[in-house]
């Protein structure tokens, strides 16, 4: 008789990978911002809830940001919409919880080239 794959839940393997791979969390805070930024929330919001499930859990985040818990989790659960003021005091103490800095750096725009936005626009005319 065949044995059925046994599943595990994604939060629990960010978990063990967090556990296990010391450049892992940080990687995952970075690739939130990353997604904020470029305005993919749900994404960003996911990233978030990972990053604090695995390393220092909601009840922590809570009292170093003075945050209910169950506001928290509302926040970053799937239709949760948090404040700029709480999304950064959650960045900040993530970012001393993991013992890092996220920057910023600025870096060209790409731009579409001008053949394939004169294409694009011939064939808007084409009958």
């Amino acid at each position: 008789m065949k044995k059925k794959a046994a599943t595990v839940p994604f939060s629990k393997v960010v978990r063990g990978r967090v556990r296990n791979d010391p450049a892992f969390a940080p990687a995952l805070l970075e690739e939130a911002m990353r997604s904020f930024l470029a305005g993919e929330i749900a994404v960003a919001r996911a990233h978030v809830r990972d990053v604090i499930k695995a390393t220092i859990g909601y009840a922590e985040l809570a009292r170093r940001t003075g945050t209910p818990e169950t506001s928290l989790i509302r926040m970053f659960g799937p239709n949760g919409n948090p404040t700029a003021e709480n999304l950064s005091a959650v960045f900040v103490h993530l970012q001393r919880a993991g013992g890092l800095v996220l920057q910023v750096k600025s870096v060209p725009a790409r731009r579409k080239s001008a053949s394939s936005t004169q294409r694009r626009q011939s064939s808007n005319y084409q009958t």
